[in-house]
């Protein structure tokens, strides 16, 4: 049974790690405003809909993050996300990002992407898909050239529209290998 799961303060669910773990494939993630510090997630499951509600939900990563590689790892799957802010991640690779996309289709609305060691970064998986959508990329890098506001490997398709991207701390803008 498809399900809405509400993460937030004063809601069964207030930390969104929890909710990753609960969600079911088809499930909606919806995400009060607020602060979500340290709350790093790993996403699994073959199709979520994580949407932030009313003024966009900010997930700071505190020295935090999935599996050494970002505040949220999404694996392969068909995954909406719209309305979060991703800042500050770190990884000792420094190569911290807020979403490290692994495979499948990501489709990203009125996003936002700040203060990381990169925006976003994807794998190479030659089936993958990335969509981005009114987002915003911006002071991201580590200073050293090799970290980007949005960094896309060897993938099938990116597609960003209506998207700014600014600010990088001494790197792409936006670095494709995508086909």
């Amino acid at each position: 049974m498809i399900a809405t799961l509400r993460v937030g303060p004063g809601e069964k669910l207030t930390r969104i790690a929890d909710a990753a773990r609960l969600a079911k494939d088809g499930d909606t993630i919806e995400i009060l405003p607020g602060e979500y510090r340290g709350d790093v997630a790993v996403w699994q499951k073959k199709q979520l809909t994580i949407r932030g509600l009313g003024q966009r939900p900010v997930l700071i990563a505190d020295g935090k993050n999935a599996e050494g590689k970002a505040i949220w790892v999404i694996r392969n799957g068909d995954f909406r996300i719209e309305n979060i802010e991703f800042r500050g991640a770190r990884a000792s690779d420094r190569n911290g990002a807020g979403i490290r996309f692994e495979r499948g289709k990501l489709y990203l609305r009125n996003c936002s992407f700040m203060d990381n060691q990169t925006g976003l970064i994807t794998s190479s998986f030659a089936d993958a898909e990335l969509i981005i959508e009114n987002s915003e990329f911006a002071r991201n890098g580590t200073g050293d050239g090799l970290t980007h506001n949005l960094y896309v490997g060897r993938i099938a398709q990116v597609t960003i529209t209506g998207s700014r991207f600014h600010a990088v701390k001494i790197g792409h803008l936006i670095k494709s290998r995508a086909r």
